[in-house]
């Protein structure tokens, strides 16, 4: 065996060493440009492009000089005019109503050429869209209000967020963002976008209504699961936590009457468990213990009265017998 590996072993080093010298050393290729067959530069040059470009504008073919900017961003990306080719073409579909497209284009344009451009008007332009998809409503008709497409908002507010994190509209766009997922029926995506609203901008104009809007989204899914005890208590402690923080919110008068009803129900909830063990089970001792640990969480309740006159009638709990006597 030790043999073979000897014989072998100067056939292994002249491959490796035909392999290193055949191989092709690196070539940069950033300068190259790049094909792209429904959006073809009228020049193979980038600066005669670029030059192509503003003569259209300059002759008032907006069209035109927007298509052959957005080719020579597209052909061209790390050439020095393509951050301003793509703005052109992104503000060219703004002015032409195409909303998500323009603040796709936009959103590009912020991403990849981050210092080329003016970045705050460009997020706020951005913002401005984002706003128009979430208040946008599809297939409206005489007199048809139209569909919520508040949904195809999302991505741009989450963009947004992302992108300037600690910013002047980072605390709106995810009000917008949990409003937009409440419209969609995912409450917990909602609910994570308020609470994330009001704990990183505790301070900001919005952190009320999203305060208030992760108490709706929690009596919402607790409106869905009546029978759930720990949707309730959720739902209780997010009214709780709005009113902690905003006892004299616009909202308050709301949330106080949505405590008030969660009360209820969850008294409500402990007597029938009470209930169930005494009427339906036949089982009077643990019927018993549940209608003391009732009346000790509601002991002024609705149903109080209902829970003595039951404990009247049921046996005491017997104490334990000791080993060896009788019961």
């Amino acid at each position: 065996m030790f043999r073979l590996v000897r014989l072998l072993m100067p056939l292994l080093l002249a491959c490796a060493l035909s392999a290193c010298v055949s191989s092709k050393p690196y070539v940069d290729t950033l300068d190259e440009s790049h094909f792209h067959l429904f959006h073809r530069p009228d020049y193979k040059d980038p600066a005669r492009q670029w030059e192509h470009v503003l003569a259209l504008a300059d002759a008032g073919r907006e069209k035109a000089a927007a298509k052959q900017a957005y080719a020579l961003r597209l052909t061209w990306p790390e050439d020095p005019n393509a951050a301003e080719a793509q703005l052109r073409y992104a503000r060219w579909l703004d002015r032409r109503g195409k909303i998500a497209a323009a603040a796709e284009q936009y959103e590009f344009l912020l991403e990849h050429y981050p210092t080329s451009a003016d970045f705050a008007a460009v997020l706020d332009d951005d913002m401005r869209l984002a706003r128009a998809l979430f208040a946008r409503r599809a297939g409206k008709f005489l007199f048809f209000p139209g569909v919520d497409m508040s949904e195809k908002s999302i991505p741009h507010f989450e963009f947004i967020v992302r992108t300037a994190p600690e910013g002047d509209l980072a605390a709106e766009a995810l009000l917008l963002a949990g409003k937009a997922h409440e419209a969609a029926y995912d409450h917990p995506e909602a609910i994570d976008s308020f609470l994330a609203c009001f704990n990183r901008f505790p301070k900001s104009p919005f952190a009320e209504e999203a305060l208030f809007g992760q108490a709706r989204c929690y009596r919402t899914l607790a409106d869905d699961a009546p029978n759930d005890s720990r949707a309730l208590d959720f739902a209780r402690a997010a009214a709780a936590r709005y009113l902690r923080h905003f006892a004299d919110g616009a909202n308050a008068p709301t949330v106080r009457a949505w405590l008030k009803e969660i009360h209820a129900r969850q008294e409500r909830q402990a007597f029938e468990r009470a209930a169930y063990y005494d009427r339906t089970l036949k089982r009077p001792l643990s019927a018993r213990i549940a209608y003391e640990d009732f009346l000790a969480a509601y002991p002024t309740g609705l149903l109080a009265e209902a829970a003595r006159a039951r404990l009247a009638v049921l046996p005491e709990a017997q104490p334990p017998t000791a080993p060896g006597e009788k019961p």
